[in-house]
């Protein structure tokens, strides 16, 4: 007797939690929807940077966003293919077979530049949103300002040193981001390019290191990661952005980590969610 009640109360019960289940869905279905973020960057070839940079940003949004689903993509097809990681279109058809009715895309990209449109953008439609860059074309609003003072934040410098920030730029156009940045930025910091057809470049910043009278400087990457850009064109032995101003008798340090190894600067892709930062046409 003891155990036919026992399993007739184990009944009831299990058929209240259901229809609880069911009440609640039927009243607030959208807080049921299966969500997921994927978060997209250009690809990083070297597990342990990978891990330091796009895994600790994932387990910063799983944390804060326990709701959704967070995976990962890569828009670098070489890269993609040395790590076997999958593309934004590849982890978007897995999400619908999954049944996920709504998809945010979360990009690393700081500005919406050529890789932004070409390899982001084309996956905008009904069921997908996507954030938009770290950046506002024009810098100038205050969020713009409390993402660059994070990013000094992360690259202290002393009193008698200047800093430049190099950033990637567009090879095939004109990229006004980074002008625009040096409009808001101090006298002692200077932002440069990689690409050698966009601005501001090398030449445009040691002219404000001359002007500024400057003798000591860092150099950081004003990217997500450092990788080969940083190795090679700002800390390369040829050629690179520290080998040119050490050959104008500058006394050059470089940082050797990406914005993405720093907690603070990982913390402003969870603000962007939770602003509701969204691209609009």
């Amino acid at each position: 007797p003891v155990v036919k009640l026992y399993h007739k109360n184990f009944i009831n019960t299990f058929n209240i939690f259901c229809d609880i289940i069911l009440l609640a869905v039927f009243l607030g279905g959208e807080n049921f929807l299966k969500q997921a973020i994927i978060f997209a960057n250009f690809g990083i070839i070297d597990a342990e940077v990978r891990n330091k940079t796009v895994g600790a940003t994932v387990d910063e949004l799983r944390k804060n966003f326990p709701e959704f689903e967070i995976r990962q993509a890569v828009t670098s097809n070489f890269i993609r293919k040395k790590i076997n990681a999958l593309s934004i279109e590849e982890q978007i058809k897995n999400l619908r077979e999954e049944n996920f009715q709504r998809i945010i895309i979360l990009p690393s990209h700081f500005t919406q530049g050529e890789e932004f449109e070409n390899k982001i953008l084309p996956n905008k439609s009904a069921d997908v949103e996507i954030i938009n860059p770290l950046f506002t074309p024009n810098c100038d609003t205050e969020f713009d300002r409390k993402i660059f003072e994070i990013v000094l934040d992360c690259f202290k410098i002393s009193n008698d040193e200047n800093l430049i920030l190099v950033g990637h730029g567009s090879p095939h156009r004109h990229n006004p981001v980074y002008e625009n940045l040096q409009k808001i930025a101090g006298e002692k910091i200077h932002i440069g390019v990689i690409e050698s057809n966009d601005t501001p470049n090398f030449d445009d910043v040691l002219n404000r290191l001359k002007k500024n009278h400057a003798e000591k400087i860092l150099i950081a990457p004003l990217l997500f990661s450092g990788g080969s850009h940083l190795k090679n064109d700002i800390d390369g032995d040829k050629n690179s952005w520290r080998t040119k101003l050490e050959e104008k008798n500058f006394v050059v340090r470089v940082c050797s980590e990406g914005l993405g190894s720093f907690s603070a600067f990982r913390n402003i892709y969870v603000e962007k969610i939770k602003r509701g930062d969204f691209f609009v046409d």
